[in-house]
């Protein structure tokens, strides 16, 4: 399957950048380095190699040397830039994607990175971990409310294989 190359942007530079990884969560990212650590090497070499064959292997040091948001946005941006100019690289990096989440524990997400300007009134969550027990769950990272933040019950269950 094919992902859009805004996410294989993404999740390559979330796995290239050490610290965006880190900041995911220590336990998550040391899960997905064990599993995946040569995978992720490979990616970060052919991405690197990538931009310097083009001039912009600076947009990958600033990155790791300085991983804030704007930082990594822009490397994302080259990486769709050059994935939409080169179908190849494009390709390789969707297989490489594809190892990465082959092998790296399940993760669920909800609510990250949260930005409401006003208030905020969320009833009742409940997140379901079914079959992979080895699944990571994580809701409400970075959040941002611009006022009051009012949220119900939030459960996680797991409810082991089926």
């Amino acid at each position: 399957m094919f992902e859009p190359m805004s996410v294989v942007a993404g999740i390559v530079t979330t796995v290239i950048v050490p610290k965006v990884l880190d900041t995911v969560s220590a336990n998550i990212g040391e899960a997905v380095w064990e599993k995946s650590g040569e995978v992720i090497q490979t990616t970060r070499e052919f991405v690197q190699t990538k931009l310097q064959a083009t001039g912009t292997a600076g947009l990958l040091a600033r990155a790791v040397g300085n991983p804030t948001q704007a930082n990594v946005q822009v490397l994302e941006a080259e990486l769709v830039s050059h994935m939409e100019e080169d179908r190849e690289f494009a390709a390789r990096l969707q297989e490489l994607v594809n190892q990465i989440q082959s092998q790296s524990p399940a993760v669920q997400v909800i609510l990250d990175k949260l930005r409401i300007t006003g208030k905020l009134d969320l009833g009742n969550i409940t997140q379901i971990k079914e079959g992979q027990t080895s699944a990571k769950q994580l809701l409400g990272r970075d959040w941002q409310v611009g006022s009051d933040a009012k949220v119900g019950d939030i459960t996680q269950e797991n409810r082991g294989d089926k």
